[in-house]
């Protein structure tokens, strides 16, 4: 106490002094320390939405990516599933390194240098200890340390939500990529499967295009020619395609075909059976009738007594003027009525005739026309100047001619029945000849007859095998392979007919001014029993099946016989008829014989002329 006593007043005053000066100091450095944290802080914040948008740009980056990504596996490739994963895995990196960025960066920002020692452990040596103020200051700047970590902390965690959606997001896409990838798979699958169908249907066309076109030849004056029942035991060219053909229906009847009512089916088949034979023998009928009317045109007898004949006289001119009006009809008719009715198609099949690939087959087409225009200008030749029934029996010698080309051209070798078959057949042609030559031929030239019918019969030979030929190498439908026949045969006889308006030539043609009503009347029948005779045989196939349809045909001879006889009133000795009798039976019996051959490789199979119309 003595000491204290004794000092001066102003002592105190002085401390006094040192002690606000030492308060304004700490107060100024705290405040020094507040704003430095405080420019810190605004720092650090600036470099964190930096860092957020730049996420931000690396998200959308990676949301541009995926779309990319999307839109190219939409067009499907080998490597979608890959470039998923790929894609899938990358995201997950880039987020995990991400994270690990934003994980060190803010552990680098919460480390916050102390503040200066000396500045608030430096106390005036007069000073004994900190007093509660300093305390205090150390609190509240720890306390916005705590506030300044706590906000990082709330920072950080919504960036790792914002992360975690982006790949919740990301991950939804790409489950939608991988379901679109399988919805684009089954939806290849079901249209190969599609297209697998429709190869397979088209397939059965190589086993019935061939009897189709060839049935078509209701376009000539004589009576329907047999198709594949034409062709000879052993002597089809195709049997081997066709029984392949045919395999390939059965398998497509068998995936695509409801299951079988054994109860109801029954009567519809019959029915359907019984109606398409019948349309087969009325096509025969017409073609037959078709015959008889040029036989009228040509020669004396009448039709029923009620139509005169004889409008025009027998010859070359006047055949080709017959042919050349006949078609006239038939071309527009059938190439924009009658056509497109039986296939849709018919001008797109046409016109794909001028890709390169099939530019080279063209020929084919054309000549079967003409070998089919050769055929009919012999035919008229041969009714001018013999009885019907005796020109369609010579004419159906083309069997056994077409099994021999067949046998050079593809390698088909015919067997002894066939063989046994020709024989008869020609004997059954002899038969009918020496018949006429002991009665005569008062109507007409009868070795004119006799050699035109040959030729015609040799000529139709040479048309059906161009058309298996184009069978095989165009695969064209029967309708539009008519019409291009069809359009050749008008183009072939124009020429001729223009140059037989002119007197003193071979081709040279004569009408009566009063004869060219009947004429054209006499074109148009010929037309409309043309293509009658045609839309009844393809209505008729698809019920039936073309084998059985060909064997309906080959009862030309007999039936063509027959009708005249009844007709027009133009008999035949007991020698022609027998002869008839045998061509018939003979060319019947191959075209079952035929028939029985294609029904043995897929006896399961469905009538593959359900295309055939």
């Amino acid at each position: 106490m003595g000491q204290l006593d004794n000092q001066p007043e102003n002592s105190t005053s002085s401390n006094t002094k040192e002690i606000e000066t030492l308060l304004s100091s700490m107060t100024q450095e705290l405040r020094d320390i507040q704003q430095n944290i405080v420019v810190q802080l605004a720092r650090d914040m600036a470099r964190l939405q930096a860092e957020q948008s730049r996420l931000t740009a690396d998200i959308q980056k990676l949301q541009n990516q995926q779309q990319q990504i999307q839109s190219r596996q939409m067009q499907g490739g080998p490597g979608r599933h890959t470039q998923q994963q790929w894609t899938k895995q990358l995201a997950q990196v880039m987020a995990s390194q991400l994270q690990q960025e934003l994980s060190e960066r803010l552990k680098e920002i919460m480390v916050v240098p102390p503040p200066p020692s000396q500045s608030l452990t430096t106390v005036d040596p007069n000073i004994g200890m900190s007093s509660p103020q300093t305390v205090n200051l150390n609190e509240n700047a720890y306390r916005l340390l705590a506030s300044l970590d706590t906000t990082l902390n709330t920072t950080f965690k919504n960036l790792q939500q914002e992360l975690s959606s982006y790949q919740s997001s990301l991950s939804q896409q790409l489950g939608r990529m991988h379901s679109l990838q399988q919805q684009g798979e089954v939806i290849l699958e079901t249209l190969v499967d599609r297209l697998i169908d429709q190869l397979q249907e088209e397939a059965t066309n190589v086993q019935t295009t061939a009897e189709i076109v060839t049935n078509r030849r209701q376009g000539l004056p004589v009576g329907t020619a047999p198709n594949q029942g034409d062709r000879p035991q052993g002597s089809d060219p195709a049997t081997q395609s066709d029984r392949i053909a045919a395999e390939r229906a059965a398998m497509a009847e068998v995936r695509t075909a409801p299951p079988a009512t054994p109860v109801a089916s029954p009567p519809v088949e019959s029915n359907v059976f019984l109606t398409g034979l019948i349309l087969a023998l009325l096509s025969s009928i017409t073609i037959s009738f078709q015959n008889i009317i040029t036989r009228v045109i040509l020669s004396p007898p009448s039709l029923f007594g009620l139509w005169e004949g004889q409008v025009l006289a027998p010859g070359a001119g006047n055949s080709l003027l017959i042919l050349g009006m006949r078609m006239l009809f038939v071309v527009p008719l059938m190439g924009f009525i009658l056509a497109p009715i039986l296939y849709p198609n018919t001008w797109r099949d046409i016109k794909q005739l001028g890709n390169p690939e099939k530019r080279g087959s063209i020929w084919i087409v054309i000549g079967s026309g003409l070998f089919l225009f050769m055929s009919q200008f012999f035919i008229y030749i041969a009714l001018g100047n013999i009885p019907t029934g005796v020109a369609i029996t010579l004419f159906f010698i083309f069997p056994p001619v077409t099994a021999v080309l067949a046998w050079i051209m593809f390698g088909a070798k015919p067997s002894f029945i066939f063989a046994l078959a020709t024989v008869t057949i020609y004997l059954g042609c002899f038969l009918t000849v020496s018949g006429r030559l002991t009665g005569g031929a008062p109507d007409g030239n009868l070795g004119l007859g006799i050699g035109t019918a040959i030729a015609s019969g040799l000529t139709f030979a040479g048309y059906v095998i161009l058309t298996q030929l184009s069978a095989r190498k165009l695969k064209l439908h029967p309708a539009p392979f008519s019409v291009i026949n069809f359009s050749v045969i008008l183009i072939l006889a124009i020429p001729f007919v223009l140059l037989g308006s002119r007197e003193g030539n071979l081709f040279s043609w004569n009408v009566l001014e009063e004869n060219w009503e009947a004429l054209w009347m006499g074109s148009v029948a010929l037309a409309m029993t043309t293509l009658i005779g045609y839309a009844l045989n393809n209505f008729a196939i698809p019920m039936i099946g073309a084998p059985l349809a060909s064997v309906v045909a080959a009862t030309g001879p007999g039936l063509t016989s027959l009708m005249a006889l009844l007709f027009i009133g133009e008999g035949l000795g007991l020698n022609e008829w027998l002869g008839v009798l045998i061509v018939t039976l003979w060319v019947l019996g191959i075209s079952v014989d035929n028939m029985n051959k294609q029904k043995k490789p897929a006896p399961a199979a469905p009538a593959p002329a359900k295309q055939g119309a």
